[in-house]
């Protein structure tokens, strides 16, 4: 091979992508499609757009690779966001690439929220629902 060969193959191999792999943080990030009544009570935190692939090196993945990949840019955006889950909107149509765009939500705290009125609630029928039973064997005995 000559110089100009290796030149090109080295230029080449540096501008293919890699696969964006999660990171420890953003691994936690729930993605959500489909689901609108999962985000009623969370908090906007951002639009994200993830998108894995080039037109000139899409051949070297997989479309499967590139999803996931694209998917944990989404999460790793969204966690860099304070977001705890992120809403996809339906995926763009490229050749070559995946790109996907949405919202990013911060979710826990309203959830712990809702978690703790249900548990509060749950906690009040059960109380006046056994009230009569602990009578009854006060009562009995």
């Amino acid at each position: 091979m000559n110089f100009r060969t290796i030149l090109l193959l080295l230029l080449g191999i540096n501008l293919t992508a890699c696969v964006t792999f999660p990171t420890e943080e953003s691994a936690q990030v729930k993605i959500l499609w489909e689901n609108s009544v999962a985000i009623e009570n969370c908090t906007y935190k951002g639009t994200v757009i993830g998108s894995q692939g080039h037109f000139y090196d899409y051949w070297l993945h997989s479309d499967r690779d590139m999803v996931w990949g694209t998917l944990n840019e989404l999460r790793i955006k969204g966690h860099a966001l304070g977001a705890d889950t992120v809403y996809l909107y339906q995926p763009f149509k490229f050749l070559g690439s995946v790109t996907m765009m949405g919202n990013a939500y911060q979710c826990a705290e309203a959830h712990a929220s809702e978690a703790q009125a249900s548990e509060d609630k749950a906690s009040k029928t059960l109380d006046s629902a056994s009230l009569p039973s602990q009578i009854k064997t006060a009562s009995s005995q």
